[in-house]
């Protein structure tokens, strides 16, 4: 798997893993960009904007960086590489797009602060 490969699927992945750090801003912004990509679009021309995307948005750029980079491919059956075609590709990211973001809402607000809260009244505090 090429490293633009593997860009694409870490960031299909970290929107999976970690929902909370995309707004509604976020996902509007990215279904604009993927609407632009057309079957034409190379995988590298896809990676690279979605990359120029990321870095515009420090909290999911920073997640993607820490990603631990792939030792090898991907596998089939029989160790054969996995291929990724553009069809592929074209579904994770539209798997991004047709899915809301967590009812938590704001990425700025993290599950410490949900427990603390939750303690706090359970306690009888506020």
């Amino acid at each position: 798997m090429s490293l633009y490969e593997q860009n694409i699927r870490d960031f299909s992945g970290l929107y999976t893993d970690r929902p909370e750090l995309f707004t509604q801003a976020d996902l509007n912004s990215f279904a604009e960009l993927k609407a632009t990509f057309s079957e034409e679009d190379s995988i590298e021309k896809i990676s690279d904007e979605i990359a120029l995307w990321c870095e515009a948005r420090p909290r999911i750029y920073n997640a993607l960086l820490e990603i631990p980079v792939a030792d090898d491919a991907q596998r089939g059956p029989g160790g054969k590489p996995t291929p990724v075609t553009h069809k592929g590709i074209m579904s994770l990211l539209e798997n991004i797009v047709r899915t809301e973001p967590s009812e938590e809402g704001d990425p700025k607000s993290s599950s410490t602060e949900s427990q603390k809260d939750k303690d706090a009244k359970s306690s009888g505090q506020k």
